[in-house]
């Protein structure tokens, strides 16, 4: 459990942290602009000091001032940079252990790495435990000399005039709490964050339990109305010649063509049926391909509308990319049927290893208008679009085209 607690990630920063974040700079930048440290090159150079050669209460602020403004961003860094946050937080540092007589420790430095550590345990928890514990040997390090600490609001802690011993385990109980303090903030943090994302699954699952119902609803209804009236109308061009014995060959022919398109849409309504019927990734059955364009265009002509056919249909191709250009030509020969009825419709299939272009065209009598707006004309392009392919759908004059362009995924 404690392993998974220091397991690194990259999620976004929650607000908790951000808050905390603030509150932290808020407090690194008070222990910096109050505190009087005066780093010992600067004593040498002479910056900053008066005539009688004390360092001013102007400089000691300016001198404060900067270092907070270059201290303070170490806890934002350590967000997604922790390890140049850490470097950073310990820059004064080095100063002092240059020179610790001339350069006491900074209380600053201690507060900013404990900031480096809360911020940057979120994504790095180990780099989180490598500041707050060079924070503490620093600690350790300035009572083992006997040195002084900037403190802030201008105070000096002096350890001649206290028992280190007593300092120590003060400073030990600090670190200690501020640890429990980080790993708890972070397990918080991480429970919250599992939480959010629970909540987000249980509503993508109700939303997709509101979808499968909804399919459901429409598989009943297509089922109960669409699917009830083909079949009779299956049933009835079945049973007519028994029922009218008066019909010549030819209404005969008519009816039983009539029948076998209607026991056609009959088995497609069932496929769909059966997808609406299942969520997910339903078992489909077989769908019709590029080859099955021949018997569409036959099963046309039989109805009694011209068509012309060319192309090469046995050409490999996907079979999504077949499905589509099948749909396509479909729906190019049901409108033709319905505004241009009686006029011949020219088909040119041209496929490649990578490509299917697909050419419909028929003569109108009127003008199109409104190019694309129908439902069949929509799903069309939906199906072309899916697969990365273009749809055109044009009046040229008095002839209405539908060319479409289709990836069959091979190698281009």
């Amino acid at each position: 459990m404690f392993s998974a607690l220091l397991k690194s990630h990259d999620r976004p920063v929650p607000a908790s942290y951000l808050v905390a974040a603030v509150a932290a700079s808020v407090v690194v930048g008070i222990c910096f602009v109050t505190a009087r440290w005066t780093p010992w090159f600067l004593e040498d150079w002479g910056i900053g000091y008066g005539a009688y050669g004390v360092i001013s209460v102007a400089a000691l602020s300016f001198i404060g001032l900067g270092l907070a403004v270059v201290q303070v961003p170490a806890c934002w860094l350590a967000f997604r940079w922790p390890v140049f946050a850490i470097g950073l937080a310990c820059a004064p540092l080095l100063v002092t252990l240059l020179d610790p007589s001339r350069a006491p420790l900074h209380f600053g430095v201690v507060a900013n790495l404990a900031a480096v550590g809360l911020t940057s345990a979120w994504r790095r928890p180990r780099l989180a435990l490598l500041a707050v514990g060079i924070a503490y040997a620093a600690i350790l390090v300035w009572l083992r000399g006997g040195g002084d600490m900037a403190a802030p609001f201008r105070a000096s802690i002096e350890l001649r005039y206290t028992e280190p011993l007593q300092i120590g385990i003060v400073y030990t109980v600090a670190f200690v709490l501020l640890l429990a303090f980080v790993l708890w903030f972070r397990s918080s943090a991480l429970r919250e964050a599992q939480r959010a994302r629970l909540v987000a699954h249980e509503g993508a699952v109700t939303e997709q339990g509101a979808v499968v119902a909804e399919r459901a609803r429409l598989a009943r209804d297509l089922h109960d109305v669409v699917a009830h009236h083909v079949s009779l109308i299956a049933v009835r061009a079945e049973t007519a010649p028994y029922t009218e014995p008066d019909l010549d060959p030819a209404g005969r022919r008519v009816l039983a063509e009539v029948a076998a398109e209607a026991r056609l849409a009959l088995d497609e309504l069932r496929g769909v049926l059966g997808i609406l019927g299942r969520a997910g990734d339903a078992e489909r059955a077989p769908q019709p391909t590029l080859a099955d364009i021949a018997a569409l265009v036959e099963r046309t002509r039989r109805s009694g509308q011209e068509v012309r056919l060319a192309g090469d249909l046995q050409a490999p191709a996907g079979a999504a990319a077949g499905y589509a250009a099948y749909r396509v030509v479909q729906e190019a020969l049901t409108n033709a049927r319905k505004h241009a009825p009686g006029a011949p419709v020219d088909i040119e299939v041209t496929a490649t290893s990578h490509l299917i272009e697909v050419r419909v065209s028929n003569p109108v009598t009127q003008p199109a208008t409104r190019l694309g707006s129908g439902r069949g004309l929509v799903g069309m392009r939906e199906r072309v679009d899916a697969l990365g392919g273009r749809l055109r759908i044009q009046a040229a004059g008095q002839v209405f085209e539908v060319e479409a362009t289709i990836p069959t995924g091979g190698a281009a």
